[in-house]
């Protein structure tokens, strides 16, 4: 069950110059889900900042606002489980890049394939320098620890109390270094004790992505899962889950969503049926090709039949094949 199809790019960059820069018009469903469990050595070409400028040396080519080629990946920004909802106007490019020209290398669209996909065009940058250009979020490091800040509240990872974590994939990294590619899932976490709750009702939150489509998206569909022990609630909060009683497994609670059963072949794959048509339904394999299927607590990797839910869990499921809409 490990992620598959590893196809990393390879670039060279030199005196503010990108060169090789593969777009992802260019990329096949097997392309497009590069592998997170690669690891390669790369030198930090920037520093990030909270306040970005353009090159003043850059060409006109490689000046802001060149969209010919670019990148997508996901990523998941959560502070004690409540997950920054990315599809808000302030996000956008098409409302931003008039005054801040340098977020077309970090930014996302209107009309992203999924809620929180973010687009890399025009150059390589690190991951630190690509939380500096989303409005309202700065990055930087105290004493080798995280520090992060959110709509002017700051999560301080040398504080007692706060943890601050940050994972591409399953591995951690540190943003002043590692450069954003293709394909990549980022995963900033901030848990800080004011996030803690009681022992006698567990909530999280269930994400399912099948081919660049978020599930209840809308916030109606998973209204009505009300089992004896897990359950949504008509409360405002479209992905926050509710379990009180044993615990359930992931497979359970996957098992109780309207149109969606989760098994396992028997080597162990996953197997992820949903039952709508159009391009979204069918029953896909992990263990096919050109299908990817990712089920994670956050950054690491869980088996649904035996992890049971905890008290602030988010759960990703992610379902790739070869009917998600190419995305331009």
């Amino acid at each position: 069950m490990n992620d598959k199809h590893p196809t990393r790019r390879r670039v060279l960059l030199g005196a503010g110059t990108l060169a090789g820069l593969a777009g992802c018009t260019g990329l096949g469903a097997k392309e497009s889900a590069t592998s997170e469990t690669e690891t390669t050595q790369r030198e930090a070409t920037d520093t990030p900042s909270p306040t970005e400028t353009a090159s003043p040396t850059s060409t006109e080519e490689d000046a802001p606002g060149y969209i010919e080629d670019h990148w997508h990946g996901r990523l998941f920004f959560e502070i004690d489980g409540d997950i920054v909802d990315f599809v808000k106007p302030k996000y956008y490019l098409d409302n931003i890049e008039d005054e801040r020209p340098e977020t077309v290398y970090f930014h996302f669209h209107e009309s992203a394939h999924a809620p929180n996909e973010w687009s890399n065009e025009k150059q390589v940058i690190t991951f630190g320098r690509a939380l500096n250009l989303l409005p309202g979020i700065e990055y930087t490091q105290r004493d080798g620890e995280h520090v992060v800040s959110y709509e002017g509240a700051t999560y301080d990872g040398t504080n007692d109390g706060t943890d601050v974590s940050i994972h591409r994939g399953t591995e951690r990294i540190d943003p002043t270094t590692y450069e954003v590619e293709n394909g990549d899932n980022f995963w900033v976490s901030v848990r800080t004790a004011d996030g803690s709750t009681d022992d006698s009702e567990r909530s999280g939150q269930l994400v399912v992505d099948v081919n660049n489509r978020r599930l209840n998206e809308g916030g109606e569909t998973f209204r009505g899962v009300d089992t004896d022990r897990f359950e949504f609630r008509d409360d405002g909060e479209r992905y926050r889950w509710y379990n009180t009683g044993d615990p359930v497994t992931v497979a359970e609670a996957l098992g109780a969503l309207p149109n969606v059963e989760y098994r396992q072949d028997s080597a162990g794959e996953h197997v992820f049926e949903y039952g709508v048509g159009g391009d979204y339904g069918g029953t896909y394999h992990d263990a096919a090709d050109a299908t990817k299927i990712l089920v994670r607590q956050r950054a690491t990797a869980v088996d649904p039949t035996t992890y049971e839910l905890q008290d602030g869990d988010v759960i990703w499921v992610y379902v790739h094949t070869e009917k998600a809409p190419d995305n331009h």
